[in-house]
């Protein structure tokens, strides 16, 4: 009897396992892929030489949702929006080129807002940024501007220069110690504005990667004499070669228990902003350095995260990997690094693909939820690739990953690329995103044609026509 009964238990559990080994992936515990379609709901500025948004999107107190749309046109710039969700009117809120009092005829513009729109007492605080850096005829970018936007007089205020010749490519608000801290683009120049003081205070080229460590890692020596070694020539146009490009932090992570600002590396690992000591100094013992950030593209990206966010619920950062798409978290506390999962678009993270990272990564209000903008890239057979956006999110407490589908607006059209993301108050995402036009024979599409310099050379006519505008998609798990 006894025999009878171990062989049923043992045939039982048998069938259970073999069941657990038949479940499709696609609804496994701890991921979920969802099949189908997001609808997006399209929200036109009409502002059509507009190329890129990065970050620059947030939904303030009365509901409105103010964001940024960026032209590399030397003719144009960045402009500032306001969407009303209750009545779906848009207006533009100023040309920041205009607003500072450039002449763009005469110098760069101030082309882009690359960073978060914080808003503070009434106030949105953000900085500006260089669309193009240098132009025939012009002068050279003059640089980023610190700046806030009264949300109720609807007036600018221009609080300042960060770095001559840098634009702000990266920056984080103390809102409790009345802070605006920022990160120079191309020379990797921190610096900080004072809300109180209104003092402006720069720390100087604070990404570590110097032509001197450079050199000392290739064992060549630095001259004393005035005329620079080739040697040295060839580390300075390394640093900047890579300092240029993505190496620059795009995202600085705020720890507000302590005003401490941390920042990724060029080598792969972390320096801060010490706030108590006013200073920089390099993070002991971390590093991103590790094989499984390593992926091997034409050309070296470095293992650093592309953003980070502050989890006051989770006591730490979460931030999300550049290329390879890997969640993980920084305790500043115990400099501990824990990699969580992979929140890829589905297709990629099943396939072990990778496609560009994004910018688009938030953590709901609560802090046990992180959205992320996944792009999938798509291989086509006789025609241009394409990319589409999928809406990911992962449960902290439960590390729990879901693909919840594929943005497409009411026309069929998916957007390609997206930047920047705000989770609403509202129950809808914000993203700012990139969506081919593919009706350039109606008015609209002669319109954005035109806008974008009218007829398209031989060369690039299978390019995509591309406009930039608001997306509004209701929150998967509202």
């Amino acid at each position: 009897m006894r025999q009878h009964t171990l062989a049923r238990k043992l045939a039982l559990a048998i069938a259970v396992l073999a069941a657990g080994c038949c479940v499709p992936i696609r609804t496994m515990p701890g991921a979920s892929y969802r099949e189908g379609t997001l609808r997006g709901t399209l929200v036109d500025a009409e502002y059509y030489p507009a190329d890129c948004n990065y970050h620059a999107i947030a939904q303030v107190s009365d509901g409105t949702v103010y964001y940024v749309l960026n032209s590399h046109n030397v003719n144009y710039g960045a402009r500032m929006f306001r969407y009303d969700p209750k009545t779906g009117a848009v207006t533009m809120i100023g040309d920041l080129t205009d607003v500072l009092g450039y002449n763009r005829r005469e110098v760069v513009n101030q082309g882009k807002v690359h960073c978060d729109l914080y808003e503070h007492q009434g106030k949105l605080y953000f900085g500006t940024h260089c669309g193009t850096y240098e132009a025939e005829g012009l002068r050279r970018y003059p640089g980023g501007h610190y700046m806030s936007y009264d949300l109720a007089s609807g007036r600018f205020e221009d609080l300042g220069m960060g770095v001559e010749e840098n634009g702000m490519v990266s920056m984080s608000m103390d809102r409790q110690r009345g802070r605006l801290y920022m990160m120079g683009w191309p020379n990797a120049e921190f610096g900080y504005y004072d809300l109180a003081s209104r003092q402006i205070k720069r720390l100087g080229r604070s990404v570590v990667f110097t032509p001197e460590e450079y050199m000392a890692r290739q064992g060549l020596e630095q001259s004393n004499t005035t005329a620079k070694p080739e040697a040295a020539r060839r580390a300075e146009d390394s640093y900047e070669t890579r300092i240029r490009t993505i190496h620059v932090p795009r995202s600085l992570g705020l720890d507000p228990t302590t005003g401490d600002v941390y920042f990724h590396n060029a080598n792969g690992t972390i320096a801060r902003y010490h706030y108590a000591a006013d200073a920089i100094e390099q993070v002991p013992d971390v590093t991103f350095d590790r094989p499984i950030f390593k992926i091997p593209l034409p050309s070296d990206v470095g293992t650093h995260w592309r953003s980070i966010r502050w989890n006051d619920a989770m006591q730490r950062f979460y931030g999300v990997m550049y290329y390879s798409d890997y969640l993980f978290s920084f305790d500043p506390k115990t400099r501990e690094i824990e990699v969580l999962d992979r929140i890829s678009a589905g297709p990629n993270r099943r396939s072990g693909q990778t496609s560009y990272s994004s910018l688009a990564f938030e953590l709901s209000s609560d802090g046990r939820t992180v959205y992320y903008i996944a792009q999938q890239d798509l291989k086509s057979v006789g025609g241009p690739d394409r990319t589409e956006l999928h809406v990911v999110t992962y449960d902290i407490p439960l590390r729990r990953y879901i693909d919840r589908g594929i943005i497409e607006l009411a026309d069929g059209r998916r957007p390609r690329y997206c930047q920047g993301l705000e989770i609403g108050k509202d129950g809808h995402l914000y993203l700012v995103c990139w969506i081919d036009v593919t009706d350039l024979q109606s008015e609209r599409g002669r319109r954005i044609l035109k806008a974008q310099g009218g007829d398209r050379p031989a060369e690039d006519k299978d390019k995509p026509v591309t406009e930039v505008n608001l997306v509004v998609v209701r929150d998967p798990l509202r």
